[in-house]
């Protein structure tokens, strides 16, 4: 099938302050380094200050020091030492904002244990999974690549913290809608009849990465199918070190609004000066309105698994094939109907989808096809990966789609995390614990995260802990421990080329009390996220 849901799109680092010296090292564990400039003063000949007679504490003792270096006052039961600033030492000078960018994924960036199976499922880079055993949607969905996200950076030593920037500090918001569509903005005031995007910013409001498609490949599942616009819910927050180019615990709370679109566009026009447009007439599959500009209404919904032919439903297909949403690109089945990239078999060949839950920016045209901006100019906000990129915030979903938000608590990081699962009186293998009715299943409303029943007690009819199925992401084996690992950029340099780097996160997810998309993507239940792509020092 194919992927979507973007989670993705970009991401960044924070944190520092210096702390006592001894053996231990500083908050940053550089004593090493503070140890080496103080021989090296050692060695010079430095003039000392001597210290004035003063009233002296019973107990304490008065140092004469080099000037420039430490001073330590000793008093009865308490030591204090205190370094001097030492100011920020990343290569190139001090950097004031990090900027870092999603990319295509390649290779596998975690993997999935299960007791006495280890290593059993993958999981891919660039890929963004969510749900237990019982998730009917292919995974995973795609992260949208060119992704950007901007953060404050104050740094002492290597040390970096980072925090979030508003849109005025990070710059390139665009209109969205509107008589000033498409134009540089601020603020809402800047776009009447629109809405100014913050695309690049990382305080509480501003967007993260371009809109998700979640397209369910499964046979029958399009309906189902998502499009996710994640916005950050809090300041972004986190450390980082410049000599070694990691990201620690950077917290990036996002609110992921859901739209369920299914598939929006099941015609669009092949050729003329209209490509990509959504031609599908009144009887959806099928039917067909005019293309403008000479092109021609093409099926864009399905295509048959035994010879490809284009397809709105099984019954359009031999009686031994299916009516799929996805064709494989290449290899040998190339052109023939697949759910998952399983089905494509041959080197480089994938399942390419036909289901667009978000509008498309086409990227031939820079016109918006689909959703209530159809027809505007918009900028691709990722690369055309898949059936269902290039999406863009030029180009929404309708408001009227919306089935509510999800809280998603998003910690990014590039060495490696793991989660793993329990086994609660009335559940095994729960990774993400809910209050709900053992007995239908059902969860609280609004939802109420739980370690134990007894976080459930007070709320009758909801006393059991659990999430909707054990495990996570696959029915291959029921996971007990979800690895992601990371890779962090290396040594960098401010004003220095874009390095690559892969953040990480695992978190949970809760119901979004629609049954349909519950149903489907198993929720509540995990999530996991590999962003690779690349960071920069400015």
């Amino acid at each position: 099938m194919r992927s979507a849901i973007r989670v993705l799109p970009a991401f960044v680092l924070l944190l520092a302050a210096p702390l006592s010296f001894a053996a231990r090292g500083d908050s940053f564990g550089r004593a090493p380094a503070v140890a080496n400039t103080l021989v090296q003063l050692a060695q010079v000949p430095i003039p000392t200050i001597p210290i004035p007679t003063l009233p002296i504490p019973l107990g304490s003792t008065t140092t004469t020091v080099a000037a420039g270096t430490t001073t330590t006052t000793t008093v009865p039961g308490a030591t204090t030492t205190t370094l001097p600033g030492s100011g920020c030492s990343c290569a190139g000078g001090t950097p004031t904002k990090q900027s870092s960018t999603t990319g295509v994924g390649t290779g596998s960036c975690g993997h999935l244990d299960a007791d006495g199976n280890p290593n059993f499922f993958p999981l891919a880079c660039g890929g963004l999974y969510f749900g237990g055993a019982g998730v009917g949607v292919p995974l995973p969905s795609t992260i949208p690549d060119l992704g950007t996200s901007i953060a404050n950076v104050a740094c002492n030593g290597t040390a970096l913290a980072l925090t979030g920037t508003t849109p005025a500090e990070a710059g390139g918001n665009r209109c969205s809608g509107g008589t000033n569509h498409h134009n540089a903005c601020t603020t809402n005031a800047d776009c009447p009849g629109g809405a100014c995007k913050f695309l690049l910013c990382s305080n509480a409001g501003c967007l993260f990465g371009p809109p998700l498609p979640v397209p369910n490949g499964s046979h029958g599942g399009a309906a189902t199918s998502t499009c996710v616009i994640n916005t950050v819910a809090a300041n972004a927050a986190g450390t980082g070190d410049c000599a070694a180019g990691t990201t620690t615990n950077y917290d990036l709370p996002l609110n992921s609004a859901l739209f369920l679109a299914g598939d929006l566009m099941a015609m669009r026009c092949s050729g003329g000066t209209t490509p990509g447009a959504n031609c599908t007439g009144g009887g959806a599959c099928g039917t067909t309105t005019a293309c403008a500009g000479g092109g021609t209404c093409v099926n864009d919904t399905g295509r048959c698994t035994d010879n490809g032919a284009p397809c709105c439903s099984d019954s359009d297909c031999s009686v031994a094939a299916t009516c799929e949403t996805g064709a494989c690109a290449g290899g040998t089945n190339d052109g023939k109907g697949c759910i998952t990239t399983a089905d494509c078999p041959g080197a480089g060949a994938k399942c390419r989808t036909f289901i667009q839950p978000c509008p498309i920016c086409e990227p031939t045209t820079n016109t918006c096809n689909g959703g209530p901006n159809d027809g505007l100019t918009c900028t691709p906000g990722a690369s055309p990966v898949d059936g269902d990129f290039p999406s863009s915030h030029d180009c929404p979903p309708s408001t009227s789609l919306g089935i509510g938000s999800l809280p998603i608590g998003f910690k990014l990081d590039t060495g490696t995390i793991t989660k793993t699962a329990v086994d609660l009186p009335d559940q095994a293998n729960v990774f993400c614990g809910f209050c709900k009715n053992k007995v239908t299943n059902a969860f609280r409303n609004p939802a109420v995260a739980c370690n134990t029943n007894a976080d459930c007690a007070a709320f009758t009819g909801f006393t059991s802990c659990g999430q909707r199925t054990s495990g996570a992401f696959t029915s291959a084996d029921v996971a007990r421990t979800i690895i992601e690992t990371g890779s962090p950029a290396g040594a960098q340099t401010t004003g220095g080329a874009a390095q690559p780097q892969t953040l990480v996160s695992i978190f949970c997810i809760p119901p979004t009390f629609n049954a349909l998309v519950d149903s489907a993507a198993d929720l509540p239940g995990p999530g996991a996220a590999a962003l690779q792509g690349t960071t920069q020092l400015q």
